[in-house]
């Protein structure tokens, strides 16, 4: 049974995520004007989709965590939240307020409400929640319970469609975003006192799960195991997740087949490749140099904490400037295939959000 100053706060805790991509219509907030803390945040825009895989996104999302963490007291803390609500990003909001909710000591007990029921619009096709919208129109009575079918989201045309079932299923793509939010990338240990054991280790031990259970999948339907992701320069399979965000109104962007890898503003393929060859000669060579010259030997004990926190790369990456941001950069490239350079201002695919990346066939290739 939860306690009962927990109950009570959780009574508190839960209204900030209501209805997220609106600002709050009643201001809870124990100031009028907003504080100075919160200055220098709003740096990406409301109604643009956040990226837990874009450095200037999940760098803005760590200042924010880092006001919350530092509030005092818990009602300054949740102040603080009702502040931020109105003007920061709406996805940032929600993912730097969960952060700071599962790590503030003040929080413990308190339950983080399902991102299932935060943002429905990340997990569910947009043809069923019309269909729900119009069924419900039907049901003046608020009482009624209201089932509809989940719509289809391809068909056996496209043989990735028979594992549809388990990339597209609402719990596996909640507990990646859960992941993420209890080992963000930018976690930095020494600011919050907090350390997070063999996090570089975790990242890897738990991607490599995800891929062996979608292997087993992939046999028991009677399809071969994936092909890992090797050639930068290979023609991808396709992909459309029939989702919309409520957000600004657009669907995520499909991928036709065919399509590769392109440059996007500030990271190019090659930057990629680059990383690549670069930590695949720390691993033959048996050791990491650091910004300082260092060498770090990747034993038995350490190396595949040292290799995960590099591959990420995490605020712990021995040498970001040399190793790069492979795995969080090529989550951005897959995304914004459809549009590198922005032109026509549509929302990036699903690979860019740790919410629904799991639903698109090259997560798994990817992360092979």
């Amino acid at each position: 049974q939860m306690p009962a100053d927990a109950a009570e706060k959780q009574t508190r805790v839960l209204p900030l995520f209501e209805f997220s991509s609106l600002p709050t219509k009643t201001k809870f907030g124990l100031k009028v004007e907003r504080d100075p803390k919160l200055r220098g945040l709003g740096i990406l825009g409301r109604g643009r989709l956040f990226s837990t895989f874009r450095q200037d996104h999940i760098d803005e999302a760590e200042r924010l965590v880092e006001v919350l963490l530092e509030a005092e007291t818990f009602d300054e803390f949740v102040d603080l939240c009702h502040q931020a609500r109105d003007f920061v990003n709406e996805g940032l909001y929600v993912y730097a307020v969960s952060v700071a909710i599962l790590h503030r000591d003040d929080c413990r007990g308190v339950s983080l409400p399902p991102v299932q029921e935060v943002f429905p619009d990340k997990f569910i096709p947009v043809e069923t929640i019309l269909k729900a919208m119009k069924v419900s129109q039907q049901h003046p009575n608020k009482e009624d319970e209201i089932i509809v079918d989940k719509e289809d989201t391809g068909n056996i045309i496209d043989p990735e469609y028979n594992l549809a079932y388990y990339r597209e299923d609402v719990g596996i793509n909640a507990h990646h975003f859960h992941w993420h939010l209890v080992y963000p990338s930018t976690w930095n240990a020494v600011k919050t006192g907090k350390p997070k054991d063999r996090k570089g280790e975790l990242f890897y031990y738990m991607h490599q799960q995800m891929c062996a259970r979608y292997d087993c999948e992939r046999l028991s339907n009677g399809m071969p195991r994936m092909l890992p992701f090797l050639n930068f320069d290979e023609p991808l399979e396709g992909y459309s997740a029939h989702l919309s965000t409520v957000i600004n109104g657009q669907p995520y962007s499909s991928r036709p087949s065919g399509m590769k890898l392109r440059d996007i503003q500030g990271v190019s393929v090659q930057d990629l490749e680059r990383w690549r060859e670069r930590i695949l000669d720390a691993i033959n060579l048996g050791y990491v140099t650091d910004m300082d010259g260092r060498e770090t030997v990747l034993d038995e004990t350490h190396g595949i904490d040292i290799l995960g926190d590099i591959v990420e790369s995490s605020y712990e990456s021995k040498n970001k400037e040399f190793y790069g941001s492979l795995h969080n950069w090529g989550h951005v490239l897959f995304a914004n295939i459809l549009d590198p350079d922005g032109r026509y201002q549509t929302n990036p695919g699903v690979m860019d959000d740790a919410a629904t990346s799991l639903r698109d066939p090259i997560f798994y290739r990817w992360h092979r």
